[in-house]
């Protein structure tokens, strides 16, 4: 579900998107090319990520109350249930590929991907700063960069399309390809830019907070005292948090609490109530309850299977 801030009385009425409204099965990503103005868009959301590529002719982009135009070479990235359309222009002619998949689709991959903090400055911080300090849009591909996007974008439609055996891992090997690319580009985009200090400190404010965490989880700390450290809005600190670990704060804290008691029941002989309370948890059938769900045994149970 979205968080609080993305579900705010004024996007009520915007529709949210979900990927089985594409109405192509179960898989978790969708891929066309369409033309303006015949499939024009209207102000909209949607619970996954999308790639937006101008492949010809130009447009209109309105993201967060901002509109900019957009041209032929463009790559922008909208992050899940982010307000956006794309609207024509006059003889305009434009053409584009629109590229939607599920985070989970690419998890695994994404967390160890060397272009990680380059592409999370693109897609989860941009399209926020486009409105907060006018930060101009910027990924402009040309030359060699826009042959080589084209070409995966067109060879990953033609899979989708054809879904021949093995399309869908074929699909996310074009769709990993296609993030490195963007994340070296924006990366590069930034060195020539004013704005990297910007979105440095915006991702710095998450890993801080990470580190935060992981260095107090014993502690009985709160998403105030984490905001704190992240000097950033209680609304996009949650944003931005979620995008990156792809968990909540609490879901975070536990993760790390639960990583913590597994170690010590494989290491020590320490009571179970002893190490629930050692790890930052002040109730033991709470404990008890996280644990099972995260190992699928208790506690007990995993000291004599690992200990």
């Amino acid at each position: 579900m979205p968080l609080d801030y993305l579900d705010k009385e004024e996007y009520k009425d915007i529709p949210m998107l979900r990927m089985v409204d594409n109405k192509h099965g179960d898989l978790p990503f969708f891929i066309r090319k369409y033309k303006l103005p015949s499939a024009g868009t209207s102000m909209h959301r949607h619970e996954f990520m999308q790639i937006n590529y101008i492949y010809r002719g130009r447009a209109k982009h309105l993201i967060n109350k901002q509109e900019f135009d957009v041209i032929k070479g463009d790559i922008f990235v909208i992050p899940p249930y982010v307000p956006h359309m794309i609207t024509p222009v006059k003889d305009g002619n434009a053409e584009i590929f629109e590229f939607e998949f599920n985070i989970d689709f690419i998890n695994e991959s994404f967390d160890s991907m060397d272009s990680m903090k380059s592409f999370l400055d693109f897609a989860y911080i941009e399209p926020f700063l486009v409105s907060e300090v006018q930060v101009k849009p910027r990924l402009n591909l040309s030359g060699k960069i826009q042959v080589e996007v084209e070409n995966i974008l067109n060879e990953a439609l033609r899979e989708f399309t054809e879904k021949e055996d093995s399309f869908v891992l074929l699909v996310k090997s074009l769709l990993l390809k296609l993030l490195v690319i963007v994340g070296r580009e924006f990366s590069a985009s930034l060195e020539k830019s004013d704005d990297k200090p910007i979105y440095a400190r915006h991702r710095d404010a998450i890993y801080n907070a990470m580190n935060f965490i992981e260095e107090n989880y014993t502690e009985d700390i709160t998403m105030d005292d984490v905001v704190k450290v992240s000097m950033l809005s209680q609304s996009y600190f949650s944003y931005l948090f979620k995008s990156i670990t792809r968990k909540t704060f609490i879901e975070y804290l536990n993760g790390i609490r639960i990583s913590k008691a597994m170690e010590l029941l494989k290491t020590t002989d320490k009571r179970v109530l002893d190490i629930c309370m050692e790890v930052g948890f002040n109730n033991v059938n709470h404990f008890n309850r996280l644990f099972k769900q995260h190992t699928g045994v208790s506690p007990m149970q995993y000291r004599k299977k690992y200990a």
